[in-house]
């Protein structure tokens, strides 16, 4: 009985600080959401939140739990195209090498509800060092709507030119996730992974080049003991490597009237995706287009407004099957 107490104050722990990472970027998203037209979703996706839960339980599911999803409005306004672009908090999810670009203190926050099944939220700390590496700390968060699941990640992230133009960045990183019914802990898991990044400038860096390798090493542990007719007491396993290199130019390189526009392409785990981005004052333009395999294949749009030492950044990304969703982004310079 003491066991079981402590699992369930385990679980609630979790599901809590989800809910305090959460809640700001709740209220942004409703606010703006509803000024938006209201897009409906088939009745079978509703579906998926069976089948996450199932992934957690099963050790020979297809799907990899702590999946990487584009959370960031800036990046997916771009088609997630921004790998030689990350210079700012996005970096630590996009890029730990883009970090060396970072010329100024910087939080950032993001919030995403994918498709209306799963929540995300992240939030970032990066702070430039003279004569040191730039370094992050992040926490980012995601539980589907009912909160049978939950994932947690708390990364330390550091970045440095190494070599006249090429900077490396790193992403260490602690994993969590738990799994319920109701009230009853049925799951969890505990491990850690490491990220690394590249950025190289050319051409007085109008133009990027960048790959970064997501999950090079990694290891998750996972535990389903309470589950007394469970087929394993637990299993462990190695995170998918995943991979992305492209290119970003500032488009005046071609002509000077495009001064303010910045063209980036990408292949991502070797699907390409194209961005645009221009800026107009205090306001930035975003386009993209994804050629993924997965549902999040199609149009991208976005926009965002920088109001002295904030700004605040959307994202809009279409996808199969009738299927869109939102990003809302803030950061505090």
């Amino acid at each position: 009985m003491n066991a079981e107490c402590r699992m369930k104050d385990k679980s609630l722990s979790r599901f809590t600080l989800h809910v305090f990472t959460s809640s700001l970027f709740r209220l942004l998203f409703y606010l703006l959401h509803s000024a938006l037209c209201i897009l409906h979703f088939p009745a079978h996706v509703s579906r998926l939140k069976t089948l996450c839960l199932l992934c957690v339980l099963s050790p020979v599911c297809a799907f990899a739990a702590f999946e990487s999803v584009g959370i960031s409005a800036r990046p997916m306004g771009m088609g997630g195209a921004y790998v030689a672009l990350a210079d700012d908090t996005n970096a630590v999810v996009w890029n730990p090498a883009g970090l060396a670009r970072l010329n100024e203190r910087q939080v950032g926050l993001s919030y995403l509800e994918l498709y209306g099944l799963v929540n995300y939220s992240f939030l970032a700390w990066a702070q430039p060092l003279r004569d040191k590496p730039n370094i992050a700390f992040s926490l980012s968060s995601s539980s589907d709507t009912d909160g049978l699941y939950q994932e947690l990640v708390l990364a330390a992230s550091a970045a440095q030119p190494v070599w006249e133009n090429l900077s490396l960045g790193i992403n260490l990183k602690y994993l969590s996730s738990a799994a319920s019914i109701g009230e009853i802990a049925v799951g969890s898991g505990r491990g850690i992974s490491v990220d690394v990044g590249a950025q190289y400038a050319l051409a007085r860096g109008r133009l990027m080049v960048g790959l970064a390798l997501p999950n090079l090493l990694s290891y998750v542990a996972y535990s389903r003991e309470a589950l007394k007719h469970a087929e394993a007491a637990s299993y462990s396993e190695r995170l998918t490597r995943e991979s992305r290199i492209g290119v970003a130019a500032q488009l005046d390189l071609i002509s000077p009237k495009l001064s303010d526009t910045v063209a980036a392409f990408e292949l991502t785990n070797g699907s390409p995706v194209f961005g645009l981005e221009h800026q107009v004052r205090n306001a930035s333009l975003r386009l993209g287009w994804r050629l993924t395999e997965g549902v999040s294949r199609g149009l991208t749009v976005g926009l965002g407004y920088r109001l002295g030492n904030f700004q605040l950044d959307y994202g809009f990304v279409s996808g199969r099957y009738d299927s869109q969703t939102s990003l809302f982004s803030v950061t505090l310079y």
